[in-house]
């Protein structure tokens, strides 16, 4: 029997979900510099405004992880948008520094529930063999609402002002939560539209969803101790600290360092996330490619260590390019490579995982998450203090580039593998 094609209807599905999770992520940073100025706050509180969401967002990583692997991702990824939701329409309403962090921290432990989720659901839905392509699938609509949202976030600022903005963006969520909860379905069987040979294929490798009674909890201890994951958490860290500079700073500094007006800062800032979604399928399809060919480890190495070590370059030839518009092309483009790895690492996640592959994406996704925090706050100690933006730049450089060197250990080392139960 010819197997049906309903795994890439939900992987679909949730690139859409995650360009509108980066959509009201990322359109703060347009409005950074206006808010900014409207309350008076200096570089470092804005900083904090801008790591705060990172900090609810790694907290929450690993407990919605588990809260999927053990109950599944039809429910909770449905609730999640809605709550996330409101609170990006809430941001609008903020009138001081508190209610600001207050809200973009809530709004960061909601989000926190989609790609942990999204990683369970898709151990139940997808062969191994396709993993790194659906993964990269998956991020590419994050990087997709990114591209999206800076030209689209300043248009509304320039016409409605930036405190409109959030609840237009926070009213798209509605409709997108209905849709999940009405086509996606926990276990693939119970879906009207699987035959049975997509079953078969789904299940020589996918993570069958048992009854609740018999959900076992994680294994914390075994989890922590594989070597893998802890070099798998060392890249995510590393890496994203570098990356979380376009998410946040990045259409400040093009204004502010480089000069250039807001119109043209906002289309420089989407290209980054723009670059991401081509990025993203193609290092999935190629570590899938090559780990056919070769194996799944020698696949994914090659694609970590060519991307980690193409982004730091790259980003460092940028930063110390003297004419504007080239060291932001250079810098945007870095981007490129840096998100060729993540189809790879996530996939890597759920197989360190097994049936707690949720969990154990929850604890990488977490610890990029810790440096989504650490990153713009020490940008904005940096300039608050030094009036220094390539220093904070530089150490992303570094840290990108010492990411290659941990990458070997998440593809090359014996590391424990957690049992299925």
């Amino acid at each position: 029997m010819k197997p049906t094609r309903v795994r890439y209807s939900v992987a679909g599905m949730a690139l859409g979900i995650n360009m509108l999770c980066y959509t009201d992520r990322v359109c703060i940073a347009v409005a950074a510099p206006r808010i900014r100025e409207d309350f008076g706050f200096n570089q470092q509180q804005m900083g904090l405004i801008l790591s705060i969401f990172s900090l609810a967002y790694a907290f929450g990583q690993a407990p919605w992880g588990a809260v999927a692997d053990r109950f599944g991702s039809r429910g909770l990824i449905s609730l999640a948008i809605l709550a996330w939701s409101a609170f990006t329409a809430l941001t609008g309403a903020a009138w001081n520094l508190t209610s600001l962090l207050a809200i973009r921290f809530i709004f960061g432990g909601l989000e926190a529930a989609l790609s942990p989720a999204t990683a369970a659901a898709f151990s139940r839905w997808v062969p191994v063999t396709e993993r790194s392509t659906v993964f990269g699938a998956f991020l590419s609509g994050g990087r997709l609402g990114g591209a999206l949202t800076p030209p689209v976030a300043a248009w509304l600022m320039l016409r409605f002002g930036w405190r409109w903005m959030f609840p237009v963006f926070g009213m798209l969520g509605v409709g997108a939560a209905a849709i999940w909860y009405r086509w996606y379905r926990d276990d693939p069987a119970r879906h009207e539209r699987v035959n049975e040979g997509e079953l078969e294929l789904i299940r020589r490798d996918a993570i069958p969803l048992v009854q609740t009674s018999e959900r076992p909890r994680v294994p914390w201890r075994e989890v922590l101790s594989s070597g893998r994951l802890w070099c798998l958490m060392g890249v995510a860290f590393a890496a994203t600290f570098l990356w979380q500079f376009y998410i946040t700073w990045f259409p400040t500094y093009l204004m502010e360092k480089r000069g250039l007006p807001l119109k043209e800062a906002s289309y420089y800032a989407g290209l980054p996330f723009l670059l991401g979604v081509g990025a993203t399928w193609v290092g999935g399809l190629a570590a899938d490619y090559l780990s056919r060919r070769l194996s799944v480890r020698t696949g994914r190495r090659i694609i970590g260590v060519v991307s980690l070590l193409g982004a730091s370059s790259l980003m460092l030839v940028g930063v110390l390019a003297v004419n504007p518009r080239l060291g932001a092309l250079l810098m945007a483009s870095a981007a490129f490579f840096l998100d060729l790895y993540l189809g790879s690492a996530w996939a890597s996640a759920v197989d360190i995982g097994k049936s707690h592959g949720g969990a154990v994406a929850g604890l990488m996704n977490a610890s990029s998450n810790a440096a989504g925090f650490v990153s713009p706050a020490l940008m904005g100690w940096a300039l608050h203090t030094r009036n220094d933006w390539n220093l904070v730049l530089l150490i992303g450089v570094a840290s990108t580039a010492f990411a290659a060197v941990l990458w070997l250990g998440v593809t090359g080392l014996a590391g424990k593998r957690l049992t299925t139960n």
